[in-house]
């Protein structure tokens, strides 16, 4: 005599499957709105850093030696989020004429810090 259908082991054994399956999916699919919320709140912040550092690259030595609050810090308002920046320069220690430039950007749930280092020869004179 031939049975058809499935036994309750082979009904239960099927089910554990699905059920890992799903779970491993769920947690892909979390782990996906994580990385995409993370990313709408830092590419501002590295847009912001990027132009931020953009505007020092493009000092003479006298302006980066003494670094107007204008370009000092600042705070952007992007949607329903606040983006607080803080600019520096510093010279390089034993590289004359050589300024480390650096842009922290913070908001409520995180940070993004960008730098470079400029060459900025002093003008004949030594203005």
């Amino acid at each position: 005599m031939r049975r058809t259908g499935f036994t309750l082991l082979e009904a239960t054994v099927a089910l554990a499957l699905v059920g890992v399956v799903a779970i491993g999916a769920l947690e892909a699919f979390a782990a996906e709105s994580r990385a995409a919320f993370r990313s709408r709140q830092l590419a501002p912040a590295v847009a912001l850093a990027s132009e931020r550092l953009a505007r020092l690259e493009l000092l003479d030595a006298t302006r980066l030696r003494a670094l107007p609050e204008s370009l000092r810090t600042g705070t952007v308002r992007d949607g329903a989020q606040d983006y607080t920046w803080h600019g520096d320069v510093s010279p390089v220690p034993n590289e004359p004429d050589l300024y480390a430039l650096t842009v922290d950007v913070r908001w409520a749930a995180g940070a993004y810090r960008v730098g470079a280092r400029v060459f900025r020869a002093t003008p004949v004179g030594g203005q």
